[in-house]
Formats: structure tokens, C-alpha cells, sequence
């Protein structure tokens, strides 16, 4: 019954406050909006593919050359992060990016036991996504048969206007900013009753002063 009674209780008091919890989720939606449409830069981030094949030997078994380029792969996508990759990249633009710039848009990534390589680059500009990853791709499929012994680099897929936004995401700011708005509204709302000390029910007479209720008065 007392677990009744707290659940009514609760509810009058989000109901008596029912319009910060209206304002608030709408202020922050405006404001996550705003900074999301007008503040926030666009992300572009464009893909592509490489395979790197180990050189084969006489006595090598097929089995063996695949487990030795699985247990490469992280070998390579350091190179391909190294300054010998993305200094020759940065020289073949002109220097309108820097090798450390370069590194900043770039994320390599493989699954595992694949010998698969995912080149990333994000930026803020679609086309410059696709021009610089597969400038990136290039370079490495020309100069890593020079740096191991690597039988054939393949680029897999190229990036070809195929860059896709990667932020802002609107939805998720929006959905974010309400439940934000909501939690702080109902933070606020049992933060002002647990220091409001006033008197204002019968119940507040017996849990605070200890002291029975005799009779009351009707309001007019």
C-alpha cells in the first residue's frame, strides 16, 4: 500500500511540474539542432580495399603462404600509416597536406584472419575523402613490393564518389538532446522537492513534525 501511495506521490509531483518537463526536452532539442545544422562540420569518410600477396618459393605449400600473409597483415597497416607512405602522398599533393594531417584522416583496419585490408579517410570535403584515400592506396600498392617481399598489392575497390556522411547524425543528436532535456528536468524537479521544506499536506504534518492530525480545514 505505502509503495501505491510513493508511486501517486511521484506522479503528482512530475504532473505538478509537467511544464519543465515539456520546456526543457524542447530547449535542449532547439539547442542540438542548432549547434547540429549550424555549428557541428560535416564528416565524410570514403573506403577502399587492398590485398597484399607474400612472395611464393619453390617449397612453399599454399597454406603456409596464406598463414604467413594473415600473420603480415598487421605489419602492413603500419606501413601504410608509416611517414615513407605518407610523405611520398603529402609530395604527390603539392604539400596541401601534411604528412601528421594525412595520419589524422587515416584509420586502417582488417578483419580477422582475413588478408584484407580497409583503408579509411575521413574529412570534412566528400570528393578530398576519395581523392586521398586512394592516392594513399596507390602509393602503398607501388612502393610495398620495394619495402617487403611481396608478391602482387591489389586494390580491391577504389573510392569513387562513394564517401558517406559519418557525422553529424542528426537523429541521434535529437533522440540524445530529449532524453538529456528529460533527465535534467526530472533531476531539477526532485532536487527543488527535497529542499522545499514547507508544509503543505497532512502527510508533511506526521513524517515532519511527529505530531498527529487533530482535524483540518477546507479550502473555499
Amino acid at each position: 500500500m505505502k509503495e501505491k501511495f510513493d508511486l501517486v506521490k511521484l506522479l503528482n509531483i512530475l504532473k505538478k511540474n509537467i511544464k519543465l518537463l515539456l520546456i526543457l526536452p524542447a530547449i535542449c532539442l532547439v539547442v542540438s539542432a542548432a549547434l547540429t545544422f549550424f555549428v557541428m562540420p560535416d564528416k565524410y569518410t570514403a573506403s577502399t580495399q587492398i590485398l597484399v600477396n607474400m612472395k611464393k618459393s619453390s617449397s612453399d605449400l599454399a597454406f603456409q603462404n596464406v598463414q604467413s600473409s594473415l600473420q603480415s597483415v598487421n605489419t602492413y597497416t603500419e606501413i601504410i600509416k608509416s611517414p615513407r607512405i605518407l610523405d611520398k602522398v603529402s609530395r604527390e599533393f603539392d604539400g596541401q597536406y601534411s604528412t601528421a594531417e594525412l595520419n589524422s584522416f587515416l584509420k586502417v583496419t582488417n578483419q580477422t584472419n582475413s588478408q584484407i585490408i580497409t583503408v579509411s579517410v575521413t574529412t570534412g570535403n566528400k570528393s578530398e575523402s576519395d581523392k586521398i584515400v586512394n592516392k594513399i592506396s596507390k602509393v602503398f600498392a607501388h612502393d610495398m613490393p620495394k619495402i617487403m617481399s611481396v608478391d602482387n598489392v591489389t586494390i580491391l575497390s577504389s573510392a569513387h564518389d562513394n564517401a558517406v556522411k559519418v557525422s553529424p547524425i542528426v537523429s541521434v543528436n535529437l533522440v540524445i538532446s530529449i532524453i538529456v532535456g528529460i533527465v535534467l528536468a526530472i533531476l531539477i524537479i526532485f532536487l527543488k522537492e527535497l529542499l522545499d521544506k514547507r508544509i503543505k499536506t497532512e502527510e508533511d504534518v506526521e513524517s515532519q513534525l511527529g505530531l498527529p492530525i487533530l482535524g483540518s480545514i477546507q479550502k473555499f
